[in-house]
């Protein structure tokens, strides 16, 4: 081989290299990545709150035997981003917050002629991950589906209640001000929902509405710490969350 033959050959690798990243950019960009939804929303949420009453780690806690758990109903806002690599299916991640609770103890016998305690107040904090399965295909403006997925949701903000640190005391049980614990939870849940585009005019950045129920399952272990005389003392509870949630959305898709 000749040096002039070898430069040739030399020319024509580096021509052939320079060509490469050129042709994988076009190659990523003709790749069909599906659709891609963000959405903003508010949310209601409905616990069940049912959990077992306080007591102690083996001895039963008299003036709260038989009691049960009230929680009221809370609002809260969401965010969820949805990638949908075909017209059929969709991977949903959402995260609600904002949800706010006060406690109470239905049941109480501690004081005479009070059937209720403010125990505490807390907030949660929920992330969700759904497999949507979508009903109809892209050709129609109105698009239900069904989801199921997981979800980790975070129990925060935690505190005792002044009326409660007040029973504690008065009933000798705790000798200075006590602490309300809540932890975290990982279960499942599921979902149902309907997209509404609003895509008319072939849009850029179309306006999509949606409309969602879901349940899932959470639950923690919840303690009261105090002291005593004697060191430190606790009562325990299990608690199940597991709210009913109504979504409404609104964003767009890529």
């Amino acid at each position: 081989m000749t040096a002039k033959d070898f430069n040739k050959g030399i020319i024509t690798l580096l021509f052939i290299l320079s060509t490469l990243p050129a042709q994988a950019e076009d190659n990523w960009r003709d790749v069909d990545w599906g659709e891609f939804i963000v959405r903003f929303g508010l949310t209601y949420v409905q616990p069940n709150d049912e959990g077992t009453a306080l007591k102690y780690r083996v001895l039963q806690q008299w003036d709260l035997y038989n009691s049960s758990w009230k929680i009221d109903s809370a609002h809260a806002w969401q965010i969820s981003a949805v990638w949908r690599p075909n017209e059929r299916w969709g991977v949903e991640l959402m995260h609600i917050n904002g949800a706010n609770y006060g406690a109470k103890l239905d049941n109480f016998t501690g004081n005479p002629g009070r059937s209720q305690i403010q125990i505490g107040d807390f907030s949660t904090a929920s992330t969700l991950l759904f497999a949507n399965w979508y009903f109809l295909d892209l050709s129609y403006r109105m698009r239900p589906y069904a989801g199921a997925g997981i979800n980790y949701t975070n129990f925060h903000n935690v505190e005792i209640s002044h009326q409660f640190d007040e029973y504690l005391l008065d009933s000798g049980l705790s000798v200075a001000p006590g602490s309300l614990n809540m932890g975290h939870s990982w279960d499942w849940g599921l979902q149902a929902g309907v997209d509404f585009n609003f895509d008319f005019r072939d849009w850029k950045y179309p306006i999509l509405l949606n409309l969602s129920t879901m349940y899932y399952l959470a639950d923690t272990n919840i303690t009261v710490d105090f002291p005593t005389e004697l060191g430190r003392d606790r009562l325990y509870a299990h608690f199940d969350y597991n709210p009913w949630v109504i979504n409404f959305g609104i964003g767009t898709k890529f």
